[in-house]
């Protein structure tokens, strides 16, 4: 297939670390991304880094990502200070990379040249913390109303612009892509994916929210086996993450046999024939 498949903690973050591994070695991925912004656990509870690390190498598991450090295009000193315990956990953790999100309220004032501005700002500023830990950052363009990043030719220009290509990477996301209508792709920039299925069809794309994503199966709107053709075409080879956000997925009796299901389904159809 030549992609290898990864499970975002938002899969289930009411496990504890040991249930999440066993979850993720269960429905056989290879890898894991940890986040920093769930309550309570890892990361959030104190958790050594050396101690998560350990326990997913004793799995087997490699960690594809920490996510994510949110409106870094946003820079203030507290984002300095954040940035500065993201990445240095993510490095301690083994991580290749830190996944960097920009601010996304309807009410953020910005025009477009201060967008654009604010975001090479925090590119710059974020560059030699990066360098400093030899963790790489995957600039996620996010498609939902009130973003100040939406498509992935903005962080492209942004990234290019300040010279940057050795610290950064795109995060693709394949719901975030559909939802801005992006049609632009760089393969060659991106470090890492992730991909979520949406089966309501009451809601324009635009519409749609981060709880509305769950599992992919047939009927899935976002074309997430057609996206991620296209990017194995194009020669990206690396992790592809599964990401719900759906309270319904998250607290599902039976997600490891639906998770695994759903792998299964986008591997064979990703399978030559």
């Amino acid at each position: 297939m030549s992609l290898s498949f990864a499970l975002n903690r938002t899969c289930a973050p009411q496990l504890a670390l040991p249930e999440f591994i066993a979850l993720a070695t269960r429905v056989g991925v290879s890898a894991v991304e940890i986040r920093n912004d769930i309550e309570g656990r890892e990361f959030h509870d104190g958790t050594p880094a050396a101690e998560v690390r350990a326990r997913l190498t004793e799995a087997g598991l490699a960690v594809a990502s920490v996510n994510a450090l949110q409106r870094f295009n946003e820079w203030t000193p507290e984002r300095a200070r954040e940035a500065e315990a993201i990445i240095a956990y993510a490095a301690a953790l083994g991580a290749p990379g830190v996944v960097l999100c920009p601010v996304h309220n309807e009410d953020h004032g910005w025009s477009e040249a201060e967008a654009e501005r604010n975001l090479r700002e925090g590119l710059r500023q974020l560059r030699p913390i990066l360098q400093a830990h030899g963790v790489t950052g995957y600039v996620e363009p996010l498609g939902m109303k009130g973003s100040t990043m939406k498509r992935q030719e903005m962080a492209v220009g942004a990234v290019g612009d300040i010279d940057g290509w050795d610290t950064y990477r795109l995060c693709y996301d394949t719901f975030q892509f559909f939802r801005c209508g992006d049609t632009r792709l760089f393969p060659e920039r991106i470090g890492l994916a992730h991909m979520s299925g949406i089966a309501r069809f009451d809601l324009g794309p635009g519409e749609l929210t981060e709880p509305d994503r769950g599992l992919i199966f047939v009927g899935d709107r976002v074309g997430n086996v057609a996206q991620l053709r296209a990017l194995q075409a194009a020669g990206y080879r690396g992790f592809v993450s599964m990401e719900p956000f759906s309270p319904e997925v998250q607290h599902d009796p039976r997600l490891p046999q639906h998770l695994r299901a759903s792998l299964d389904y986008v591997a064979t159809l990703l399978s030559p024939a």
